[in-house]
């Protein structure tokens, strides 16, 4: 493939920017040296795609991906997929900087590379600093083989409308200097500071610095930047309104130079981009701004701004709406602006928008446009477009323009309107303007109107002399182009002041009816400043001559009429100066002498005659703004001053020249009264005066220039007084200090002094007069004064003193308690209150009033009677009752003896004066404790006590020796708590007197001889009765419970007393040798019993384990458990036995291998008993009656009927309670 050269075509900085992976998309073939790019094909389903070959300086590689920063990896994936290219292409992209953007001349020329070369593995050359790794070379070629590249030009770059900061890699400042107010603003001291200014708007860094001041404070170059991206910018691209500058920029009269825009592009194009609201002051910029539309030196837009006294040069380029100072206006005022650069417009060749160019503004609407210039002339300038061309604006609407000037060429063969100062007129007005230029198609055959002024009146409403007036060329030539282009030229009249004037810039002519009016009545100076005096405005330049009678920038001098006088102004040394007063307004260049007339204007012929003289120093200029003024010396030889440089108006005042004064009042009264309050030995002193009273003196006659008048008094003889003052503007006023008036309260208080229970009531009066004497002629009149005074005597005799009748007081508070200790009630007893007498002196004083008072109202009271009474509830006592319970935490049946003391005191005081006197109290407390420790709890040593009571028979079983057995007795010790009871005595009583008996120191006996006892020998009786030669075998047991109850509080405790009966029979049957068996039985039943083997099987072993001496068996324990042993070492197993331990006979169950069982066992006639386990003496018996069992209740039979033991299941007991299936007790 043949290698291409590079170009030379620019693209603008965003666009570079951009290419950082941000929106742009194009098409590239060469890449310049100067890091240029153009676009024209945007590849479908992509962003940020182009295919390139070159590479210059700094530039961009040949390669495919430019981008997708912005579009996450799903957009990456799809290229790779479409295109088959690794997504490392997109890194093959350098980016070119904005400085290196910017064409360059000399080396680096098409054909001419004056960077180094490196050569690629193909032999391929990179030229400059894009040099990459063989894996990017490779590709690049590969690329480059595969792709058909079009030449890329400016005209053909499309730019994604997908957005992207245009604002990376900017170089700029950090921070302003200054405060960004008024008096200390914003300091611009270099481009960086330009572009930080740029950067911040753009970026909403602030609104726009709305209400913010800056200032240029040198000149600045933008050299440094291709292409400037303007303050009032988009902040991405994409955008649909730019973020406009709000704020104040005063260029103080410096330049900002070499400014550079080259985007064809672009809109809002200007060191400005868009101004809304702002203020842009005494500027110079210089500079090449090549953009598509809203493209101006200064500013793309403004909007409702002020741009003020700025000049531009060099050129704007564009299709769109374009001018030297500003693109487009709205709602704006632009004034005292010049614009030297030229205005070039292309071709639009999309043909969607409107071509508006001017010399000033582009465009126009609802703005003021005044004192501005256009100047074209030198070959580098020149102002033409398509579309609308006006040396001042292409296109106006509700618009004024106002003491315009153009020189230079305007138009061009491509332009449809042209106008010499207005392209199209669609509203508004056109006035004061001189259009000294050519208009550069003139004679062209595609020219649709032209005119010397304006070259399109498009609306019908406007007329001549309203809104088209005062307009003129440098020569009447020129009028064989119509002035209005395509409307009113017929109808222009002299008074329309349509004209030309002539070289000498003094002569003029008016322009009617085809033909041409010379003027000499008057200057051309003087039609112009006729004209800025119809238009009115504030704002607008006047007119004044120059030493040579052309026209100059003046100050409009304004005269008001004057009374009796005349008044008018002249410039000194100039021919062609007119004077000035209040019938004819004029104007004065700045820095002229001129001279000042004025003289009365006398009244001779009145009765009387009256003559006006000048009021000094009131001849004076003053500024419109007011901010200064000056005077005039009227007294000089020659009344001059000099014009300042703003507009001003003269005034001066005269006045008339006396034959009498009179005046308002002939007598004033006035009334001084003394007020004496507080004590009487040091009273305060108020004054009641009545107020100044104003004399007003009437000049005779009322016109009378001096009207200045001499106040004065007098006594009444006509000698001094002190008695009133007058002032200077005759306002009287009595002095209540006067020499009479102090002799008197003198008196008074001297008379006091003698009788001081008497008050003072003086009352007297005095005269003077009050004289007034005019300045002029010396005419007086006066008026008669009388001055009445008094003494109020408001005061009191102060309390001097005040004593008590007690110097002491003595207070007790006594505490009893009574009942239990524990919680006694309690009582206080208070020593009566007391009454204390004051005593006030003097006798006589007027108040004597009082305030009683307690030095420490917690411990004691005081009625403002004086009733002195302690407080039986004072926090100290409180105090000392708590502390001594804190004491007696650990011992709470102590006796409470709460004592102490406080000292207090009685304060009355007067209210006059607050004089005091204190009287000494002293409070004792003490507790009288009468309380009791009461019984509050009761206990005894023992919870249950055991006796038994056996019967021994001996001897023949049918005469047996009976003798009883009884255990001795046992005493119940009782514990009454607290020990610190007082009454500790019992009583002892027993619920069953015929099982024991108690004794009143708690001795238990049992009684052997009970009913119970006799009723079971009866039952034995009975039995042996029938057989006489059976066992006796009565046994049973009783229960019965000993109360123990105290004496105080009733508190009661029980002991249980448990008394066992059995019989042990030793007799022997007669006829036998050996001694007879013993029977018994045991359970939990105190019914007779019977023979315990009558069902279980009977044996006739005694004793138990351990048990010696025994001839039946013994108890036998291994490693196993327990087991019995006959004496002829067999043993029971798998069987029930009925065998004694320790005296006890008991039933055991012993298992097949002879061992004895524990716990639940359940018979063979499933009945189920159970066996104790725990070894407390009675292992292994079977237990009978209600039994408590791992928490539940149980019942075993106690009759035996050949169940006793089995436990009984779902029926009720004995003594009424329901068992369930499962024995246990439910109800």
């Amino acid at each position: 493939m043949k290698k291409r050269t590079r170009y030379q075509a620019a693209v603008p900085a965003w666009v570079l920017i951009a290419a950082m992976g941000m929106s742009p998309v194009f098409s590239a073939v060469g890449i310049t040296g100067n890091g240029v790019v153009y676009g024209s094909e945007l590849v479908s389903g992509t962003r940020g795609v182009y295919a390139g070959e070159n590479v210059g300086q700094d530039g961009i590689l040949a390669g495919s991906l430019l981008g997708y920063s912005d579009s996450g990896s799903d957009r990456e994936g799809e290229w790779e997929k479409e295109s088959g290219r690794s997504p490392e292409w997109k890194n093959l992209v350098r980016i070119a900087t904005p400085s290196q953007a910017e064409p360059k001349t000399g080396a680096g020329q098409e054909g001419e590379p004056d960077e180094k070369e490196a050569l690629d593995g193909t032999g391929e050359r990179i030229r400059g600093s894009a040099v990459f790794d063989s894996s990017y070379k490779k590709a690049a070629k590969e690329l480059e083989s595969e792709t058909e590249l079009r030449v890329a030009t400016a005209s053909n770059a499309v730019m994604s409308l997908r957005r992207a900061s245009i604002w990376g890699g900017m170089e700029m400042s950090d921070h302003f200097d200054g405060e960004g107010t008024k008096e200390n603003p914003y300091q611009i001291n270099s481009a960086k500071d330009l572009k930080l200014l740029a950067y911040n708007v753009a970026n909403e860094e602030v609104d726009g610095y709305e209400g913010c001041y800056f200032t240029l404070s040198r000149d600045i170059s933008l050299s440094d930047s291709a292409s400037w991206l303007p303050i009032g910018y988009f902040t991405e691209l994409g955008d649909s309104e730019p973020k406009p500058f709000k704020g104040n920029f005063d260029g103080q009269g410096y330049r900002v130079y070499n400014l550079k825009i080259s985007d064809t592009t672009q809109d809002y194009a200007g060191l400005f981009g868009s101004l809304h609201g702002a203020t842009v002051e005494n500027l110079v910029v210089d500079g090449q701004v090549n953009a598509r539309s809203k493209a101006g030196i200064l500013a793309g837009e403004s909007n409702d701004s002020t741009i003020r006294n700025c000049n531009v040069k060099g050129q704007v380029r564009g299709t769109g709406v374009m001018g030297g100072v500003v693109g487009e206006a709205y709602d704006s005022a632009i004034l005292e602006c010049v614009n030297t650069a030229g205005v070039l417009g292309g071709t639009d060749t999309s043909g969607s928008q409107e071509a508006f160019a001017g010399g000033i503004c582009g465009s126009a609407r609802g703005s003021f446009i005044s004192d501005c210039t256009s100047d074209t002339t030198d070959s580098y300038s020149a102002l033409y477009s398509e579309g609308y061309v006006g040396g001042i604006a292409g296109n106006i609407y509700e618009t004024e323009v106002y003491n315009s000037y153009v020189e230079g060429k305007v138009g061009s063969t491509s332009a449809d309107y042209i106008g010499g100062l207005v392209g199209r007129l669609q509203s508004g007005q056109v006035k004061n303007g001189r259009f000294a230029g050519t208009i550069g198609a003139s004679t062209s055959s595609t020219l649709k109107t032209a005119g010397l002024f304006v070259g399109f009146i498009e609306s019908g409403t406007v007329e001549l002399g309203d809104d088209l007036a005062y307009l003129y060329t440098d020569s009447e030539d020129k009028y064989s182009l119509n002035p209005f282009g395509n409307k009113l030229t017929p109808q222009i009249r002299l008074e329309h002041h349509i004209g030309a004037y002539y070289s000498n810039q003094r002569d003029f002519s008016l322009y009617q009816m085809g033909g041409f009016t010379k003027q000499t009545s008057r200057y051309f100076y003087e039609e112009l400043e006729e004209g800025v005096l119809g238009i009115g405005k504030e704002n607008v330049h006047h007119v004044a001559p120059s030493k040579t009678g052309d026209p100059v920038r003046g100050y409009l001098v304004s005269i008001p009429a004057i009374d009796h006088g005349k008044l008018s102004i002249l410039e000194a040394q100039n021919n062609f100066a007119k004077e000035i007063d209040w019938a004819n307004p004029g104007a004065v260049a700045a820095g002229t002498k001129v001279l000042v007339y004025t003289s009365p204007v006398n009244q001779g012929e009145a009765e009387p005659p009256v003559y006006y003289e000048l009021v000094p120093d009131s001849l004076m200029w003053t500024a419109d703004d007011f901010d200064t003024k000056e005077l005039i010396p009227a007294n000089a030889s020659e009344v001059a001053f000099t014009m300042p440089e703003e507009n001003i108006t003269i005034s001066a005042q005269y006045r008339a020249m006396t034959n009498g004064v009179v005046l308002d009042k002939g007598e004033l009264v006035f009334e001084v009264e003394q007020i004496r309050n507080g004590s009487r030995w040091n009273p305060q002193i108020g004054w009641k005066v009545t107020d100044p009273q104003r004399l007003t003196a009437a000049i005779i006659p009322d016109s009378a220039a001096n009207k200045n008048v001499v106040w004065n008094v007098k006594d009444t003889d006509g000698s001094s007084t002190d008695i009133i003052k007058v002032d200077e503007n005759g306002e009287v006023s009595v002095n209540q200090s006067a020499k009479w008036i102090q002799e008197l309260i003198k008196a008074g208080v001297a008379n006091q002094e003698l009788y001081p229970s008497k008050k003072i009531t003086t009352e007297a009066k005095d005269y003077a007069t009050v004289t007034v004497t005019t300045e002029a002629g010396q005419k007086r009149a006066s008026a008669f004064v009388t001055v009445d005074f008094k003494i109020t005597d408001d005061t009191v005799v102060p309390v001097a003193d005040v004593k008590l009748d007690q110097a002491e007081l003595a207070f007790e508070i006594t505490r009893t308690l009574e009942g239990d200790r524990r919680n006694p009630k309690e009582s206080y007893t208070v020593t009566p209150s007391r009454r204390l007498y004051e005593t006030i002196s003097p006798e006589y004083a007027d108040n004597k009033e009082v305030i009683w008072s307690p030095g420490d109202s917690d411990v004691l009271r005081v009625d403002q009677e004086g009733m002195v009474s302690a407080r039986e509830n004072a926090k100290w006592i409180g105090e000392l009752i708590e502390a001594e319970k804190e004491k007696n935490k650990e011992n709470p049946y102590a006796k409470q003896e709460a004592a102490g003391s406080r000292s207090s005191y009685v304060t009355v005081t007067t209210k006059d004066g607050e004089k005091q006197a204190v009287c000494a109290v002293n409070l004792s407390f003490k507790t009288v404790d009468r309380t009791v420790v009461r019984v509050e709890k009761l206990s005894v040593n023992q919870a249950e006590l055991k006796f038994s009571v056996e019967k021994v028979l001996t001897g023949s079983r049918t005469s047996p020796k009976v003798e009883y057995k009884v255990t001795e007795d046992q005493r119940i010790g009782a514990v009454v708590a607290p020990a610190e009871a007082q009454n500790k005595a019992v009583k002892y009583s027993v619920t069953d007197s015929t099982v024991a008996a108690v004794s009143e120191d708690g001795v238990v006996t049992v009684k052997r001889d009970g009913k119970w006892i006799l009723d079971l020998e009866a039952k034995d009786a009975a039995n042996l009765a029938k057989n006489r030669y059976a066992l006796s075998t009565a046994a049973g047991s009783r229960e019965t419970v000993v109360t123990v109850t105290t004496e105080d509080g009733q508190k009661t405790a029980q002991c249980k007393v448990k008394v066992e009966f059995k019989t042990t029979d030793q007799t022997t049957r007669p006829g036998t040798s050996s001694g007879g068996s013993s029977g018994g039985s045991s359970g939990g039943s105190s019914s007779g019993g019977g023979s315990g083997s009558s069902y279980r099987g009977s044996s006739t072993a005694t004793g138990g384990p351990g048990a010696m001496g025994q001839t039946q068996g013994s108890w036998k324990q291994d490693s196993t458990g327990w087991w019995y042993q006959y004496q002829d070492g067999s043993y029971p197993k798998a069987c029930w036995k009925q065998l004694s331990y320790n005296g006890v006979l008991e039933w055991y169950h012993f298992d097949e291998r002879g061992y004895m069982e524990t716990g639940w066992f359940t018979d063979t006639d499933r009945h189920v008993y159970y066996l104790n386990p725990v070894s407390d003496g009675t292992k292994g018996r079977m237990v009978t009656g209600w039994n408590l069992i791992e928490g539940k209740w149980y019942y075993f039979n106690t009759v035996s009927d050949g169940t006793r033991g089995a436990m009984f299941v779902n029926r009720k007991t004995p003594d009424g309670y329901q068992v369930d299936g499962k024995g246990v007790w439910v109800q």
